[in-house]
């Protein structure tokens, strides 16, 4: 199978040098925090990672991306996303492709072979790209009661995703967020009629894959519970406030968690929310979704 995305395929032989640090994901998937986790089970709530802003001062390490994150009573027909909310730019990294399955099949994936992977990819010790790789391999390697997996290769993911859906490789289907142009618009509002809910709600319904911070392209997949996805059609403006060109909008995928009970309190500090209250956080570029043919 060839690999998917719009870049070329990844060269297995190393790393690109001239930056100090892979892209950071969206939502890095951590499971050791300073506070207890979710009794969804695995991590808290995925954060978003992001250089320091105020929001993300005021709240130590809890860096979210803006925009990123919201309460579903927030998310409605005219609602005006914050300034500077971006799903393509801001550094998320262009459209990426998997590698050949035997390529990455053929390559250590162990925090016991750290030192194995670093050299391959010509990654110091002690840097910040080996503290990323050597989070990811512990991540990925962590217990959780909710059944997951890192996939290396597309083939892996849809593997994973089609049984941990109960369902046939054919009968699935892949959403991901889409920005109608070359870039993010200056500012989004949701378009009239622009909230729906995908797929059918609860335990066991979708399977959401999350960017890792790696030499190559990695999705941390999970099986989520009490969860819900919405499709958010959303208009662009311009910099003057006037709505932009159709082209400029985007249609955007959430995940949405019911049961918040156990979150950290930080997260309804920023947005001044009642703890419990259901809180969606959007799939940025390089996420997927999938979901039974069925339910969509």
């Amino acid at each position: 199978m060839e690999p998917q995305g719009g870049d070329p395929s990844p060269s297995l032989g190393g790393v690109a040098t001239q930056q100090s640090s892979f892209t950071p994901e969206a939502y890095p998937v951590k499971c050791k925090y300073p506070f207890p986790p979710s009794t969804e089970g695995g991590c808290p709530p995925p954060h978003a990672y992001v250089a320091e802003t105020t929001l993300a001062r005021r709240h130590d390490d809890l860096h979210v991306e803006t925009g990123m994150l919201f309460t579903r009573s927030s998310m409605f027909p005219g609602a005006i996303l914050p300034e500077g909310t971006k799903f393509a730019g801001n550094g998320f990294p262009d459209p990426r492709r998997f590698v050949f399955r035997e390529d990455a099949d053929a390559i250590p994936f162990s925090y016991k072979q750290i030192d194995t992977i670093l050299r391959t990819f010509g990654v110091p010790r002690g840097s910040k790209k080996a503290d990323q790789v050597a989070a990811t391999l512990r991540t990925c390697e962590a217990k959780s009661p909710e059944p997951h997996t890192c996939a290396t290769s597309k083939q892996a993911e849809v593997e994973f995703a089609a049984s941990s859906l109960a369902t046939r490789i054919s009968e699935l289907r892949a959403v991901v967020t889409v920005v109608h142009g070359k870039k993010d618009a200056a500012r989004y509002t949701v378009a009239p009629n622009g909230v729906a809910r995908i797929g059918k709600a609860g335990r066991g319904a979708m399977v959401p894959c999350h960017l890792m911070a790696y030499p190559y392209m990695v999705h941390y997949c999970h099986l989520l519970a009490d969860v819900e996805a919405l499709r958010v059609e959303l208009m662009g403006f311009g910099d003057d406030g006037h709505a932009a060109a159709a082209a400029s909008g985007a249609t955007a995928i959430a995940m949405c968690h019911a049961n918040t009970t156990s979150w950290d309190a930080r997260y309804f500090q920023m947005l001044n929310a009642t703890r419990g209250e259901e809180i969606c956080h959007f799939m940025p570029r390089n996420y997927v979704l999938w979901l039974p043919a069925a339910a969509l």
